[in-house]
């Protein structure tokens, strides 16, 4: 079977990756959607001013960056020791976690704020053993910052950064303070862009009004399809099996490897709260969660009793990404 498959044959593991991609994005290249621009922060509205009139570019670009992403998530468990292992599953459940559903397939703006904050958690982990962090925390900064200029709910992982540095070093204030003014660095120049041009008043409207007040939200389960349901039912199973593994791996050898995983629960935690500052509830705007979530079912999968299970779910979970694209309204 496909996990199987991936964890004995690492080299042509990489090959398979753009193949399943493709696969599951079908549905978005031959018709491709443009992403609503209602409630967008604003550099993505900008993007889509420069490339509406392109809906197959914006298809392939997102292909390329969940791709990117999916290597980039592959390396940060690796490079910090997360997962015991060489194989490229952890990419693939990746690609597969963010194209789940239709409105996944394109350009939207949790695609791209999730490049800035993955490349905030590996710069918290890296910070484990270094004496002093302050170019990381100016950095992660400036990362979380961009995020929130293309997705504003990514704010709440401003957190992260705080609590980030709480788990993995001890407190140095100069750390803290450092990382608050990488984040507002990019507000400064956008902030000097409305002024130079006479816009402020429109800058306080698409930041604050446009992107916080005017979104009503309502929770009603009559409008979420039982294709949807039994997705989110397949994905919450899947986070029960896999909570055995974060047990362990979080009374695990190392001090590292159990802040890290202590800083993924953290990152979900913040996940969650994030979409009580989206738009709608939807499984769409629970994206962010693909990146903790990719760690613990990988970790799972590689690693369970009952290796026909895993493969059962895998599948299933395949499965779903494929009824939510073809028969959406069932």
């Amino acid at each position: 079977m496909l996990i199987g498959f991936i964890k004995r044959n690492q080299p042509a593991s990489v090959l398979l990756l753009p193949v399943v991609l493709i696969a599951l994005w079908v549905v978005g290249f031959i018709h491709p959607s443009i992403p609503s621009t209602g409630h967008s922060a604003p550099l993505h509205r900008l993007v889509l001013a420069g490339l509406s009139g392109f809906p197959h570019a914006l298809v392939i670009i997102s292909f390329v960056l969940i791709f990117c992403e999916a290597l980039l998530i592959n390396y940060i468990i690796r490079k910090n020791e997360i997962i015991d292992t060489n194989s490229y599953l952890p990419a693939l459940i990746y690609i597969v976690l963010m194209s789940l559903q239709p409105e996944m397939l394109s350009l939207h703006p949790i695609l791209i704020a999730n490049i800035f904050i993955l490349y905030t958690l590996h710069k918290l982990m890296q910070s484990y053993r270094k004496e002093t962090a302050y170019s990381e925390a100016f950095s992660m900064g400036i990362f979380i910052s961009l995020a929130v200029l293309f997705y504003f709910p990514s704010i709440i992982f401003v957190l992260l950064i705080w609590i980030g540095l709480l788990i993995i070093r001890p407190f140095v204030w100069r750390e803290w303070v450092i990382s608050f003014t990488g984040f507002l660095l990019p507000w400064l120049y956008l902030i000097f862009y409305f002024f130079w041009n006479d816009k402020l008043e429109d800058l306080r409207y698409e930041l604050l009004y446009y992107s916080l007040v005017t979104p009503v939200k309502s929770f009603n389960m009559n409008s979420f399809s039982i294709a949807e349901i039994s997705q989110f039912a397949l994905l919450l199973l899947t986070a029960l099996l896999a909570s055995g593994r974060l047990l362990h791996n979080l009374s695990g050898s190392t001090v590292w490897l159990r802040n890290n995983f202590r800083l993924l629960i953290y990152f979900s935690l913040l996940a969650l709260l994030s979409v009580f500052l989206a738009p709608s509830y939807s499984i769409f705007f629970l994206s962010f969660l693909a990146i903790p979530f990719t760690v613990f079912i990988s970790d799972y999968l590689l690693y369970a009793k009952r290796q026909w299970l895993a493969e059962i779910i895998f599948t299933l979970l395949l499965l779903s990404v494929f009824a939510n694209q073809f028969f959406p309204s069932i």
